[in-house]
């Protein structure tokens, strides 16, 4: 299974005082990106809240997304298109022969995604679930 949960507070820059023309920019970009993509394999959802947009992105498949359907490309792009993003995206693949029984985070952080171990869920037997008696 290749479980994934995330989420990236969109901004267009790190500075305190964003373009707004460039943020609108930006949030066009993504709104056309996310709708190309045409997600069908969990949640992709860009919306305003409290006026500043987020992504949220999360799903359950059987393997690996194809490139198109990966939530760590769509992160990626996120931070192409909005270089002052930041969020977190949890992936445990499990068909992954070295990692399977963890998760890994990726964290991004001014516009760059980067793999991380995680802390806390893992490893996910037996902290998550019982080791198989069968």
């Amino acid at each position: 299974m290749y479980e994934y949960h995330g989420w990236a507070t969109i901004r267009e820059s790190a500075s305190f005082e964003e373009d707004e023309d460039q943020y609108d920019l930006a949030i066009e970009h993504l709104q056309n990106y996310i709708e190309e993509l045409n997600w069908t394999s969990g949640v992709l959802d860009l919306r305003a809240v409290n006026g500043d947009f987020q992504l949220w992105v999360a799903g359950l498949n059987n393997h690996q997304p194809e490139s198109k359907d990966d939530p760590i490309e769509v992160m990626k792009k996120v931070g192409e298109l909005a270089q002052g993003s930041y969020g977190v995206l949890y992936v445990r693949d499990s068909d992954d022969a070295e990692s399977s029984n963890q998760f890994k985070v990726y964290t991004l952080i001014r516009g760059k995604v980067t793999e991380n171990d995680d802390p806390f869920l893992s490893p996910f037997i037996p902290t998550l679930e019982d080791e198989y008696e069968g």
